[in-house]
């Protein structure tokens, strides 16, 4: 190994254990929002994950969720951090290759040069390729830029399939540049690594689709750079099975589908089934739905890009994105159609948390800002003080650690561990709960019933998972009991949704009334067997002829003649542990803690209990301190005690 490649891994190793110290010190601690539960159950259990399946990540972290490493949780999230920082150690890998191509110079500086060689290419005779230390500290700076960078940091934070993709995203990158701008040897030929880069592609497909992202930037550098070497089509044509072979952990889709597993999302086994589930169908709603959420998302793009690099990153990519035709056509290209593939197509996908759709922009960020980086000793020696380039180097990479630092740690974040385990504690034995809070706990329940057996008596239920036939088969698997209570409304709920996921003529007014059948059905089936609780969301048309009452953090469900008094019902010890975030679903969870705790303020003021009913308010305002809804009802409390009778 030469020396020049032995410091390219030092640099590697050193970002890897820099970002990773950052990582694990700002950690998520315990269960985050979103997927990390579903996804952490799937790693444990070998089940099945949420469209489109992810069998690379559902694999690697099976097998990393059987290692001693802490708590399974924390173990889960600790994959994720090391996943990404080993990404950000690769893209120095990367940011190297890139900053090494030569850099071609002015004709007039050219033409004064002697060349020996007067039959050389033009471009060889009028470029120069950058020595030294330069390319290396650049790629040093710009792989910490990107690891820094707001969401790259926060998927770094817990688990999730972002933190494989990531780390699939900085060997294709750099492989990529490796076959499209560096001159291959007898051991490194061009179908070498053209095989390399195609089965990493299909391993990539098999976590995360918006690997495709790639595909143009690739494509047109292939052809450009190689489409007129002898035997390129030849070559390609091998490369097509390599790249099949990348797609094979997809097989693990079927063959464990078909063992019914607990957590079975899609029942992929059959080729329909496999590829609705493949191909994120259900999904297809939201891509692309109207040119407002286009214009939304694509305007929100920059602001994350502004924001996550501190202004002057984001404005030393702009700098380094027009420098980066010095280095010629086909590099500037290359990277152009990387980022405008990303911001396009990562633009037309209208959800609310779509920062991590545009990880490759990132990336691509962070070389424009490398490029800004390099071209500081040649500023210096225009002129600018060493002092000043030294002090915009380290403006690059301390304003991203210290500004991004408060907004995206995760240490002492135990608000979805917390609500968990309240509504589990609200919960009398062997209840059922029907939900949709699928962000805030429902994925989590799975986790903690499956992994940690808590609470394994409850059966939940997330209400909007019904529109899927596949839930249906799910709900025989995993509750047959209470799946025969309701067999004859579950088959004829069946028989509409069959129409409309088949793509046959449907009427909605049937679906929908079958659907709210089939729902409060198992209400009234289950009633008289098990407690039956509601959470706040649900919507009035569910558990009709029924009192809502507040029990902890969900409605329990009482026939009128059933209530109990009010000083005998059930309130359990609810543990809230404040967590400061401007994130967009930690202020939603307080919110759901807080008005679950006031509607029992509420219920209790209702039947006269107004020093009870004032505790509660004073709970729910240590959840939201300052809340003119609580306040309000506390006031009104106040007043209402006063004016009653003693």
């Amino acid at each position: 190994m030469t020396e020049t490649r032995r410091l390219r891994w030092f640099a590697s190793l050193a970002v890897f254990l820099l970002c990773l110290i950052v990582y694990v010190l700002t950690l998520a601690p315990s269960m985050d929002f979103i997927d990390a539960g579903e996804l952490s159950a799937v790693a444990h259990t070998w089940g099945i994950a949420h469209p489109t399946g992810y069998p690379l990540f559902t694999l690697l972290a099976g097998l990393w969720a059987n290692l001693p490493l802490g708590d399974g949780i924390y173990r889960m999230n600790l994959f994720a951090a090391i996943l990404s920082a080993a990404a950000a150690g690769v893209t120095v890998q990367w940011l190297y290759v890139l900053l090494t191509v030569p850099v071609k110079r002015k004709r007039g500086v050219a033409k004064k040069q002697k060349n020996a060689k007067k039959s050389a290419s033009s471009v060889r005779s009028t470029s120069v390729t950058p020595g030294g230390m330069l390319p290396l500290a650049a790629a040093f700076a710009g792989a910490l830029l990107l690891g820094l960078s707001g969401t790259y940091w926060r998927t770094a934070l817990s688990i999730e399939v972002y933190p494989l993709h990531v780390f699939m995203l900085s060997l294709l990158l750099w492989r990529s540049a490796v076959l499209f701008f560096v001159p291959e040897s007898e051991s490194d030929t061009f179908r070498r690594r053209l095989l390399v880069l195609a089965l990493l592609l299909g391993l990539s497909f098999g976590n995360h689709m918006s690997t495709i992202f790639l595909l143009p930037a690739f494509a047109v550098l292939l052809v450009w750079q190689h489409g007129k070497r002898e035997g390129f089509w030849r070559d390609v044509a091998v490369a097509v099975p390599v790249f099949a072979a990348g797609l094979l952990p997809y097989l693990y889709l079927p063959l464990r589908a078909a063992s019914d597993p607990w957590l079975n999302w899609g029942d992929p086994v059959t080729l329909n089934a496999l590829y609705r589930h493949v191909s994120g169908a259900q999904y297809s709603v939201w891509m692309f739905s109207s040119a407002a959420a286009w214009q939304k998302q694509f305007a929100y793009a920059f602001t994350a890009f502004t924001r996550d690099m501190v202004y002057a990153g984001f404005a030393a990519a702009v700098i380094g994105a027009f420098l980066s035709w010095k280095r010629g056509a086909p590099l500037a290209a290359y990277l152009l159609l990387l980022f405008l593939t990303c911001l396009v197509w990562a633009s037309g996908y209208d959800i609310h948390d779509i920062d991590s759709y545009f990880l490759l922009a990132f990336f691509v960020l962070a070389i424009w800002a490398s490029f800004t980086i390099a071209e500081l000793p040649s500023m210096v020696a225009k002129g600018m003080s060493a002092t000043a380039g030294t002090a915009i180097v380290g403006a690059l990479l301390v304003f991203p650690l210290l500004l991004n630092a408060s907004r995206v740690s995760q240490a002492g974040n135990t608000l979805v561990e917390d609500y968990t385990h309240g509504v589990f504690a609200s919960l009398q034995k062997n209840a059922l709960i029907i939900s949709y809070q699928w962000d805030y706990w429902v994925s989590a329940s799975y986790y903690y019933q499956l992994v940690e057996n808590l609470r394994p008596d409850v059966i939940v239920l997330d209400k909007e998972l019904f529109r899927r036939s596949w839930y249906l088969e799910q709900l025989r698997n995993n509750h047959p009991a209470l799946a025969a209570l309701v067999k004859d409304e579950l088959e004829r709920f069946e028989v509409e949704l069959a129409k409309f996921e088949e793509g046959r003529p449907y009427n909605p007014t049937m679906i929908e009334a079958a659907y709210n059948g089939l729902i409060n059905a198992m209400i009234d089936r289950s009633y008289p067997e098990r407690p039956v609780y509601l959470t706040i969301e649900m919507e009035k048309q569910f558990g009709e002829g029924y009192e809502r009452v507040p029990e902890g953090l969900a409605f329990r469900l009482y026939r009128p003649e059933d209530v109990p008094p009010p000083n005998e019902l059930f309130w359990p010890d609810l543990r809230f542990r404040n967590f400061v975030s401007d994130e967009r679903l930690v202020p939603a969870i307080k919110e759901l803690y807080a008005n679950m705790i006031s509607n029992r303020g509420i219920y209790l003021s209702q039947h006269g209990m107004y020093a009870e009913a004032d505790a509660r308010f004073d709970q729910a305002l240590e959840v939201l301190p300052g809340s003119s809804a609580i306040l309000g009802w506390k006031k009104r409390n106040a007043a209402a005690s006063a004016t009653a009778p003693q």
